[in-house]
């Protein structure tokens, strides 16, 4: 191993006291974009570090690997260090060996970047590092770190990491837990089938559902009997994510009634092979029980249902809706005539009254209404008693845009962030719906995104509907693409099915709702033009 080897190996592990020495190195030194890039990496603005972080992707050596890890992987800002994840892993040649060389950093930040980044990595001349991935998920400190380690396995599509992740099954952390479960489905091994079906008692629901989303994408039999057994059991949005996972791996349309499936399974499960999926599965209902799906009363919104009873209703109070809808045509045309022309606040507030009266009793929510504030009903979800329904119901009504009015100054029309009232602050209202705060920094107005949920402050719902009428105007990031690559991160370990209702259907509220709706699993729907 040469001396430059060395050193950059002595950094990554964290050995060498500063990145200085290899710095010195004439031919990378002379590079300008590596030259740029220690020039703007302080920047106080999060697009220019992301930019320069982008930019390093191109120069393939060594030093570039260095300042990937040591200044990118340890950014602040995820949306940087994420840039920096894909940024690792266009490397190839020497300068993959010095990524890979990073998997053993003394810092967790740095470990976790480098996991990500090898499992986005397409194309290896060489054998991937499985066994050191392996012993990472088995025995790193970090949780992160081996939640990281999981993930990368399972995106590299590698069945060799199979072993390792029905091991991370047995995992003390949630988060480590649940990302082994999604990276069996990743890998559709038969042999994860039956260590996921244990997964079925696990003390988490959200470890639960991962479990089952995985055995709906291995599709093997011997999961069928224990799904069946579990919804007949489970609640809410667990029982419904179990009729999904058996419509998936048998293609039949039982629905939710346990003993209908139970009786068909006694019947054939002798000679019955899983057969080919079908490009499309209809989930049907069949009558039975109370509302055709057994135990449970659904909540319907906006034409989307879902059986959930745990949900956040989230509603976009900007000044633009107050503006007129023209809704689609559609089959109820006298709807439609009555609501063309009704403000567009008003139709989402009726709607969401008449949703909230119609709850089941044993159904816990919350409300949140948002602008460029975001402001919540309870700090925590309440049961939806006919007393706390009213409480909702009048406080939706009193929820208003703050937008400037007549004869008041110009300053008393932005907040104390300096961002004019009344805008659409979407980054905000996901943040809250995961229970997470936006640090603002005291450094000029750079303020940085929220983290991901930890263990203590998991969102208390599994389901979310969230309604808006535009793109993001104001916020931490308003960005889509940033915004939908935060809600990724924070899904992973929170498995909410976010449900969209667009007011219009403009070109970036599609693509931001579209986003949410297929990173979670939920559906959407657009009521105007």
């Amino acid at each position: 191993m040469t001396m430059n080897r060395i050193l950059l190996l002595a950094i990554c592990l964290g050995l060498a006291g500063s990145p200085a020495a290899l710095a010195q190195r004439g031919s990378d030194a002379a590079n300008p974009v590596i030259e740029e890039f220690k020039k703007y990496i302080r920047s106080p603005e999060t697009a220019v570090r992301r930019d320069q972080v982008e930019r390093l992707a191109r120069v393939n050596t060594a030093e570039a690997v260095m300042l990937l890890l040591t200044k990118g992987l340890t950014d602040d800002d995820y949306s940087v260090r994420e840039k920096a994840q894909w940024a690792l892993s266009w490397m190839t040649g020497e300068a993959r060996e010095f990524v890979i060389a990073g998997l053993g950093s003394s810092k967790p930040a740095i470990r976790e970047g480098v996991c990500m980044a090898i499992g986005a990595m397409k194309i290896w001349q060489s054998k991937p590092p499985m066994a050191q991935l392996g012993t990472m998920l088995q025995e790193d400190r970090s949780e992160i770190v081996r939640a990281a380690a999981a993930e990368c396995m399972g995106l590299m599509g590698n069945t060799r990491g199979t072993p390792f992740l029905i091991q991370g099954l047995n995992d003390r952390a949630e988060r480590v837990v649940i990302a082994s479960a999604d990276g069996l489905g990743l890998l559709r091994q038969a042999a994860g089938a039956g260590p996921l079906v244990q997964l079925l008692d696990h003390r988490s629901w959200r470890a639960q559902v991962a479990a089952l989303s995985a055995m709906a994408k291995i599709r093997n039999k011997v999961s069928i009997g224990p799904i069946i057994e579990y919804m007949d059991v489970a609640t809410g949005r667990a029982r419904a994510d179990a009729h999904r996972a058996l419509t998936k791996i048998t293609t039949r349309t039982f629905g939710m009634n346990a003993a209908t499936w139970r009786e068909w399974w006694e019947r054939v499960k002798g000679d019955w092979e899983v057969p080919p999926p079908p490009k499309k599965v209809e989930v049907k209902a069949i009558p039975g029980g109370k509302d055709g799906y057994g135990r449970s009363k659904p909540t319907r919104y906006h034409r989307i249902t879902t059986y959930s009873k745990r949900i956040i209703f989230v509603i976009d109070i900007s000044n633009s809706m107050k503006t007129p809808i023209i809704v689609k045509e559609g089959k109820d045309t006298r709807r439609r005539r009555l609501a063309t022309g009704t403000a567009k606040i008003l139709l989402a507030r009726e709607e969401l009254k008449r949703t909230l009266e119609g709850m089941d009793s044993e159904t816990w929510f919350n409300v949140i209404a948002f602008e460029t504030d975001v402001r919540q009903f309870k700090k925590a979800p309440v049961r939806a008693s006919a007393g706390n329904i009213q409480g909702a119901v009048r406080w939706l009504l009193k929820q208003e845009p703050r937008g400037q009015q007549g004869g008041r100054r110009p300053s008393s029309n932005v907040d104390k962030h300096g961002w004019i009232v009344g805008k659409t602050n979407s980054y905000g209202a996901l943040a809250a719906v995961y229970g997470l705060k936006i640090d603002f920094e005291r450094r000029g107005t750079r303020a940085t995104t929220a983290p991901s949920p930890g263990t203590k402050r998991r969102p208390k719902w599994d389901t979310c509907f969230f309604l808006s009428d535009g793109r993001p105007t104001v916020g931490v990031v308003t960005e889509i693409e940033h915004i939908l690559q935060d809600v990724k991160r924070w899904n992973k370990t929170c498995k909410m099915v976010i449900h969209c209702i667009g007011m219009e259907n403009e070109q970036g509220l599609a693509a931001l709702l579209s986003g949410l709706s297929h990173i979670t699993g939920g559906k959407v729907v657009y009521l105007g033009k």
